[in-house]
């Protein structure tokens, strides 16, 4: 278990290592020293914190920092620390340490009121949501399927026009999908369904990546929302998430940002 503990832990022992080097210790602070450069003993604390192992004894965590430091001098010793692509990871991980452990502190200890959650749940789940029942033909041109829309403002009925010209896989069964939720659906063809009620025929052919479709809405039905006590945790999460990013978005409004 502590050989894993010091895989995952080495890269920020590294970079706290090669920072500590130039660091004076008092004497009676060092827990060991490996070819000169002291381990504190402040560090061990540090380490169980970092690593929830607070159940692994002191001689435990003081050799997988042993370990950890002879590692770390002869990656040093072998030049790795001179290539530009080495140094590019360090950084990038001391900046992504860095910054979560900025983010843990100012967002850690977040909390919001029993009204704000049920503000955040009515904003996320409180607009009446719906699901649809509908057909469509799938052509080629929009010539084709504005002569399919004109058929059957003649009269025509959908299902046999499905099943002879539609080129899309539901034409033998009529053009039928089934139930569906608008994010299911690309754009332009959600677009068009939103507009439609119970009955309603495509007014104009719907293009989209597929081709033009031409739609029959057979049905809608609302969809239940789950009860706040349910959503409860996934409104605060998104909560903190839109909270966060509010922060980052005042940032970057006051920062100098220049892409070139």
């Amino acid at each position: 278990m502590m050989r894993i503990m010091l895989l995952a832990f080495l890269s920020l022992t590294w970079l706290a290592a090669c920072n500590d080097q130039a660091v004076s210790i008092p004497d009676d602070q060092i827990a060991a020293t490996v070819n000169g450069v002291a381990i504190s003993q402040s560090l061990i604390g540090e380490f169980k914190t970092a690593r929830n192992a607070t159940n692994a004894s002191d001689e435990q965590v003081l050799e997988e920092l042993i370990a950890t430091e002879l590692l770390r001098q002869v990656a040093v010793e072998s030049g790795l620390m001179e290539r530009e692509s080495v140094r590019a990871q360090l950084k990038f991980q001391e900046n992504d340490l860095l910054v979560r452990l900025y983010m843990r502190e100012k967002f850690g200890s977040i909390n919001f009121t029993d009204e704000e959650l049920i503000a955040g749940y009515d904003q996320q789940f409180g607009a009446a949501s719906y699901e649809y029942k509908a057909r469509h033909i799938l052509l080629k041109t929009e010539d084709q399927a504005q002569a399919i829309i004109d058929a059957l403002r003649n009269g025509a009925d959908f299902v046999s026009l499905a099943k002879e010209h539609s080129t899309g896989p539901s034409g033998a069964n009529g053009g039928d999908l089934g139930w569906f939720s608008l994010d299911k659906m690309v754009p332009p063809f959600a677009e068009a369904v939103k507009t439609m009620n119970k009955g309603d025929i495509s007014i104009a052919p719907v293009q989209t990546n597929f081709g033009y479709h031409v739609i029959q809405v057979d049905d809608t039905r609302e969809i239940e929302q789950p009860n706040f006590e349910e959503m409860r945790a996934q409104v605060q999460q998104q909560m903190i998430r839109d909270t966060i990013n509010d922060y980052i978005n005042s940032l970057r409004e006051n920062a100098e940002i220049e892409i070139k």
